[in-house]
């Protein structure tokens, strides 16, 4: 039963961060990128203490005792991973970054198996050729000619960086971070890379960080309170629950979400997108274990 919330509130993470695309292409359009995620993560850095302040207190004993793992993981999963992509999609192509932001999962459970001497299972391996043969269906439209006129560029190394990231972002907070919720771990490496965003937007507009219109505002306080406070608090609980490989595996929803939302906002869907979404949340199902948990009940019962 807590595995299956476990796994909903993934979903839901990914759910958010879906939005945040459709969310962030609107709010770009009037405030520049800097800015907007420096007011994103001054915004959720904030909610994510008082949230942390009611909920558990701060813990500055565990904070102080695992501050260097805490500050490496905002540095790398927050500001590097944002700052990465940022900069990555700003030369290179949609599709191309799409493409790329697939091979999280396989970084993830790489690293995994490296840093924390986990074994890859064939039920694994299958479920993220599932999930990244959906995404790549979903991003292609089943083109094979946009597979084949795919270049790689700078903006591609920057988004793979970003993946790369993310990845460490996980699998540090699993390896490193001794005796620390899940919650004192959100607010504190999501308050670390507030800072670090901020200080870099204002290194870039000398020393002041422009305010965004209201309706700006608006945007980037929904995507600051869903698709950063509760995505991040969510993953960062799953990571600890199921593993960071298993984990990692909803990140291919992603786009899948960001699809729907642009159909419930009037865009066309190809039958070669559908299909993809249906390979996407099959091999998550797979490979995270939570076909077998859903399964679970309907076997005892039979028993």
């Amino acid at each position: 039963m807590k595995h299956r919330s476990i796994y909903l509130a993934l979903i839901f993470s990914t759910f958010f961060w879906g939005a945040n695309f459709n969310l962030g292409k609107y709010v770009v359009q009037l405030t520049d990128p800097l800015s907007a995620a420096a007011w994103r993560f001054i915004m959720a850095a904030t909610v994510m203490t008082f949230y942390t302040l009611i909920k558990e207190r701060i813990d500055w004993a565990g904070i102080r005792r695992n501050l260097i793992a805490l500050t490496v993981m905002a540095l790398v999963g927050i500001f590097g991973f944002n700052v990465a992509f940022l900069y990555g999609l700003q030369t290179t192509s949609s599709v191309n970054g799409s493409l790329i932001m697939t091979l999280n999962p396989t970084i993830t459970v790489i690293l995994t198996a490296l840093v924390l001497g986990e074994a890859v299972s064939w039920r694994q391996v299958l479920g993220l050729a599932l999930s990244m043969m959906g995404v790549v269906t979903v991003v292609t439209g089943g083109s094979w000619a946009a597979l084949t006129h795919l270049t790689f560029a700078r903006g591609d190394a920057l988004i793979l960086l970003g993946n790369l990231c993310w990845a460490a972002y996980s699998v540090i907070g699993k390896r490193a971070v001794k005796n620390l919720s899940s919650v004192q771990t959100t607010a504190a490496t999501m308050f670390i890379g507030s800072i670090a965003i901020t200080g870099l937007a204002l290194a870039a507009h000398s020393g002041t960080v422009p305010m965004p219109p209201a309706i700006s505002l608006s945007g980037l306080a929904i995507m600051a309170l869903f698709g950063t406070v509760l995505a991040y608090l969510w993953w960062n609980d799953g990571i600890r629950s199921i593993g960071p490989a298993r984990t990692a595996v909803f990140f291919d929803l992603v786009p899948i979400f960001t699809m729907l939302i642009a159909i419930l906002l009037g865009e066309q869907v190809m039958i070669s997108q559908w299909v993809g979404a249906v390979l996407v949340i099959t091999g998550v199902l797979f490979s995270s274990g939570a076909l077998d948990a859903m399964l679970k009940p309907s076997a005892n019962a039979a028993a």
